[in-house]
C-alpha cells in the first residue's frame, strides 16, 4: 500500500514539475517574443535615398516657349498635369505617361504672383517615388495676353527611392 501511495504522491510531483516546466517555458517564449518583436519591426523600416533637382530657370527660353505656344503650338504645355506628366515620363521609364495617374499634392499661389503645383506617382511595387513642380510665371502674361494661356514650366524634380 505504501508502494502505491508513494507512486502516487511520484506522479503527482512529477505531474507539478512537469506543469511548472511548461509554464516556465511558455512565459520563456513570451518573453523572447516580446523582446524580438521591436527588433523584427525595426527591420521592415526601409532606407531612404533621395534625389533633387532645382531647375534654373532660363527667361529667355521660357519666353521663346510662350512665344511659339501663343502661336498655336503644343497646347499642352498650358496645362499643369501634362507638363509634370511628360516630365515624370522622362525620369520614370515605367510611367505610362498618362496624366491621370498623377496626384497633385500642392496647390497654391506663391508670393511673386506665379502658381506652383506639385504632382506625385509612386510605381505599383512602391519602391520609389517621383515627385514634379510646375510653375507658370506673372511674368509671361504681356506675351501669353491671358493667365489660362501661360505655359506651365517644371522647376523642380524629387525622387524617393524605397530600399
Amino acid at each position: 500500500m505504501e508502494a502505491n501511495m508513494r507512486v502516487g504522491c511520484d506522479q503527482s510531483n512529477m505531474r507539478r514539475g512537469l506543469k511548472s516546466a511548461f509554464g516556465i517555458g511558455v512565459v520563456g517564449m513570451l518573453a523572447g517574443a516580446m523582446t524580438l518583436a521591436p527588433l523584427a519591426a525595426a527591420g521592415g523600416v526601409r532606407e531612404e535615398d533621395r534625389i533633387t533637382n532645382d531647375r534654373t530657370i532660363n527667361r529667355a527660353e521660357v519666353e521663346n516657349l510662350q512665344r511659339w505656344v501663343s502661336t498655336g503650338h503644343a497646347d499642352w504645355c498650358k496645362d499643369a498635369r501634362l507638363v509634370a506628366a511628360e516630365e515624370l515620363w522622362r525620369l520614370a521609364p515605367e510611367y505610362s505617361g498618362d496624366g491621370f495617374e498623377l496626384n497633385a499634392i500642392s496647390a497654391e499661389p506663391i508670393a511673386n504672383g506665379s502658381n506652383r503645383v506639385t504632382f506625385e506617382w509612386a510605381p505599383l511595387d512602391g519602391r520609389a517615388l517621383y515627385r514634379v513642380t510646375v510653375e507658370r510665371f506673372d511674368w509671361l502674361l504681356p506675351i501669353a495676353k491671358d493667365t489660362e494661356a501661360i505655359v506651365w514650366v517644371p522647376t523642380s524634380t524629387e525622387i524617393r527611392v524605397h530600399e
